[in-house]
Order: structure tokens, then C-alpha cells, then sequence
């Protein structure tokens, strides 16, 4: 293929390339246009270049390229007039011997820095690469860097395909604060989102590649752990595909999907068989002396002392009558009981309390009727104003949906917040504090449930959150409806 006339970096006659342009005759009138054109470019200047002598880098992460017939018919017109960045082959692969097996013409020249769909684009249409070479990048060990630098603003990458070319700096060994830093993607927090997008399941990396999920609903998936505190064992893939699953077919959100595996797991734990209560010292003695008798029994039985079998002795007894009952058993499984019913309630009210922090986290916590319906009982009862309050503010604060303010009482941060007068942080927290009445009367372990803790649960339930009642909860909800016939 012709090459298209290369220009010199500098002017006419300066430094080392005006030295290299009187070897090779530029200025001789016979040499027309070619002598410059021999010399090899120097480094950070812009060349035209036969993309057939360009070999794509492994490093490059990008999945599939996208949208390339317009690229196409747009070199077709204009040619490349946005360079790609290039180093020779060579010096690449001595400076990176562990993806030197990965190149795929290490016989070409150069390799691409970023620019793959622009060198796709020109060898389709048969255009030279516009190129600028970049041999520091190899010789400073910055390729990586450099590919996610220029390709952060690309809006043609997905987020898997930014995951993956952030993951090369973490192969090097690089701390998320590290990446965040020389990939100018901004914080630890952003290169930790990306990252964690490479721990789910693959079927789910697809989805996101593919733009069917978006990058913050896997980011929540990908927080989803197992037992043992990880996010991309085996076990955890099953619990985020299940929760996807939710997604697709209840279309429930990612939080809400996450926050219902959280309640199941809850509820497995009420459901699992507590540990036999421990014995009395007093339930012990009886027990040895009840093996005592049973082998003096037996003694005797051997000895022949008696014709019949003897009626074991009852201890403290001896006229044989039946012992009085001291109500210890009795006193033991009442407590037991009483323990498991306190811990079901407290696990309850804790799942609780996350519906309604997600909900509160929702764009559109709950409409004007919904949330007048929900108001009512907290303005009928003062007296659990000063609780619900205090729940509430904690649960703003922590989930930073209203404005800040430092070391302050419940009146005086709510005072604040109406003295805002932004109507979106003003229906927020008039839904925290409605939700946090219902919350805190619920929670109340030593009270029957009525009607109003029915309707707090039916909202839950019914709402964003997709809370699922809890073993415990079912029976109290069957103990209400029933005292309500």
C-alpha cells in the first residue's frame, strides 16, 4: 500500500532531524518528497502508518468492537484524523516478557497503545494509520496507564471492558488507592466498583456487557457474600443469581433483592434447633443417682436377694410415693422458650429496621397518600414522637439523605431540615419518622401486635423493600388476625 507523504516534526534545518534530513537528501531536488519519509519517526511525533504493519496489544481489554460500520465508512471519507498511539514491537516485548507470548505479530513493527478501533477502521478501508509514537510508555513500564487514560472518556467502553483494563494494574500488584491515582479515575471508591464487577458470576458480567444490567445494580449484586465473608466463591455466585433472578422476574431492585436473601438467611438461623438447655445441679444428682440405683438393682437381681424384679427406689421417697414436683423442669423450658422467643424478636426488628433504610434510600420513597397514611399515627401519639425521632435521625444520618448537622438533637436536625425548605429532604424525613413510629412500636418485645403492626408490615412488604416476614412474625400476624374475628 502507497504511503501517504509524512511531514517532518520541526522546520527546515533544526536540531538532530535537520542533521538526519542532509544525510538522507531531502533538500536535493531530485529527492522530491521520499528522502524525509525514510527516517524513522522520533519519539512523540505524529506519522502516517501501513495498519498492516501494526500489531493489536494483548493488554488491550476491550471485548468486542462496537459500531465499527460507521468508523468504517468515516476513514473511507476522511481517513484517521484522530491518532492512535503506537511502540515498536520489539522494545515492547523486551520491556513486558509476560505478555510477549501474547502478541499476535511480534514480526510487525509496532504495537498499538489505544486507538484499536481506529486500526480496525484504517485496515478496513484501506486508509494509512494516523499514529504517535510512544516508546516511553514501554521503556516506563506506563502502557497499562496509558490504555485506561485515554480510553476513560471513550463512552464506547462498557463497564466490564473498564474492569478488565483497570484489573491490569491490580495484577501488577497496585493498591485501589494506587489505580485510582495513575488511572485518573478519581477514588478508591470508583476503581473498587469497577473491580468488584469481575467477582460475579460470568453470566452476569455478560449482562452488564451487553447493557441488559447496569453497572450500579451489579456493583450491589457483587456486594452479595457467603458464609464466609466472600463475594466470589461459589457459594456467593448462587445467591447473586438468585437474586438477579428476582430482578428479572418480580422486578425488584438490586438493594431490595439483596436485602431478601438477607431476611432468608435470618430466618434459616431462627428455624435451626437451639442446644439442649444445660442441666441443673440438681437435675445432675438426681441423674447419678438414678444410674446409682439402677446398678444396685441389678446387683441385687445377680445375687438373687430378690425372686421378682425390684421396683427401683425413688430417691428422697421412702415410703415409695411420688416425688413432689419442684417445677425446675418446668421453670427451664419456660426460659429457654422465653430466650428464643426474645432473640426471634430482636432478629426480627433488625431486618426491619434495613427495609426501612433501604426505603429510605429510594429515589421515590413512597407517595403523597402513602406517606399521609403512614404520618397519622406518628402525629396522633406524641409520646412516641421523642423515640421515633432519634431512629430517625440516626437513619438519615447513616444513610446521608439529608443534610448534615453535627452533634445536634432530633428537634433541632429536624428544625433544620424544614428550615431548608427542600421539599425532597422534607418527604424524607417525614417518611423516616413515620416508618421509624411504626418501627419502634413494633419492636417492643414485651407487647401484643394489633392492627397497626400489621399495616407497618403489609407496607414493607408491599413496598420497595419486598420485605418477607419472618417465621416469628408469621405467628404473630396469625395471633392478631385472629384476636381481630
Amino acid at each position: 500500500m502507497a504511503m501517504a507523504p509524512r511531514k517532518p516534526l520541526r522546520n527546515k534545518g533544526g536540531g538532530k532531524l535537520g542533521d538526519q534530513r542532509t544525510k538522507a537528501g531531502v533538500d536535493a531536488p531530485d529527492k522530491g518528497a521520499s528522502g524525509i519519509h525514510t527516517l524513522e519517526p522520533e519519539e512523540g511525533e505524529l506519522f502516517e502508518h501501513d495498519p498492516a504493519d501494526i500489531s493489536p496489544n494483548p493488554m488491550n481489554r476491550r471485548i468486542g468492537l462496537r459500531n465499527m460500520d460507521e468508523m468504517v465508512a468515516s476513514v473511507q471519507r476522511q481517513g484517521v484524523h484522530t491518532p492512535g498511539a503506537v511502540m515498536h514491537t520489539k522494545l515492547f516485548m523486551e520491556k513486558y516478557p509476560e505478555w510477549a507470548e501474547q502478541v499476535e505479530f511480534p514480526t510487525r513493527t509496532y504495537i498499538l497503545g489505544p486507538g484499536h478501533r481506529r486500526h480496525a477502521a484504517a485496515l478496513e478501508a484501506g486508509k494509512p494509520m494516523l499514529a504517535i509514537l510512544r516508546d516511553r510508555w514501554a521503556k516506563d513500564l506506563t502502557v497499562e496507564e496509558n490504555l485506561i487514560s485515554e480510553n476513560n472518556d471513550r463512552d464506547n467502553l462498557t463497564p466490564i471492558e473498564q474492569a478488565l483494563q483497570l484489573d491490569l494494574l491490580r495484577q501488577r500488584g497496585l493498591t485501589t488507592e494506587e489505580i485510582a491515582e495513575r488511572s485518573n479515575y478519581g477514588s478508591k471508591g470508583t476503581v473498587t466498583r469497577y473491580l468488584n464487577l469481575l467477582d460475579l458470576p460470568q453470566e452476569i458480567q455478560d449482562e452488564v456487557h451487553d447493557g441488559g444490567l447496569s453497572q450500579k445494580a451489579a456493583y450491589t449484586l457483587s456486594t452479595i457474600k457467603d458464609d464466609q465473608d466472600k463475594n466470589d466463591s461459589p457459594a456467593a455466585h448462587t445467591l447473586q443469581i438468585t437474586a438477579r433472578g428476582w430482578m428479572r422476574d418480580e422486578g425488584l431492585s438490586a438493594e431490595a433483592a439483596k436485602n431478601r436473601l438477607k431476611q432468608q438467611t435470618a430466618a434459616r438461623k431462627q428455624s435451626k434447633p437451639t442446644s439442649a438447655p444445660k442441666r441443673t445441679a440438681t437435675e445432675s444428682a438426681d441423674v447419678s443417682r438414678g444410674k446409682r440405683n439402677t446398678k444396685a438393682t441389678a446387683e441385687a437381681d445377680k445375687s438373687g436377694k430378690s425372686g421378682s424384679p425390684a421396683t427401683p427406689s425413688i430417691p428422697h421417697q421412702p415410703d415409695g410415693s411420688a416425688p413432689e414436683n419442684t417445677g425446675t423442669d418446668d421453670d427451664a423450658r419456660e426460659r429457654s422458650q422465653e430466650e428464643a422467643r426474645l432473640l426471634a424478636a430482636k432478629e426480627s426488628a433488625e431486618l426491619r429496621d434495613l427495609a426501612c433504610r433501604l426505603l429510605i434510600r429510594e429515589e421515590k420513597p413512597a407517595g403523597a397518600s402513602e406517606l399521609s397514611s403512614l404520618l397519622v399515627n406518628a402525629v396522633l401519639n406524641p409520646s412516641e414522637w421523642k423515640p421515633a425521632a432519634e431512629r430517625a435521625r440516626i437513619w438519615l444520618s447513616d444513610l446521608s439523605r439529608a443534610p448534615k448537622v453535627i452533634n445536634a438533637t432530633a428537634t433541632a436536625y429536624f428544625q433544620h431540615i424544614a428550615a431548608t425548605g427542600d421539599e425532597k429532604f422534607k418527604r424524607v424525613a417525614a417518611l423516616a419518622i413515620a416508618l421509624a413510629a411504626n418501627e419502634v412500636r413494633a419492636a417492643q418485645a414485651d407487647r401484643k401486635w394489633d392492627a397497626r403492626d400489621r399495616a407497618h408490615l403489609a407496607f414493607l412488604t408491599t413496598s420497595k423493600a419486598a420485605y418477607e416476614p419472618t417465621e416469628y412474625e408469621q405467628e404473630l400476624l396469625d395471633m392478631t388476625a385472629t384476636a381481630t374475628k
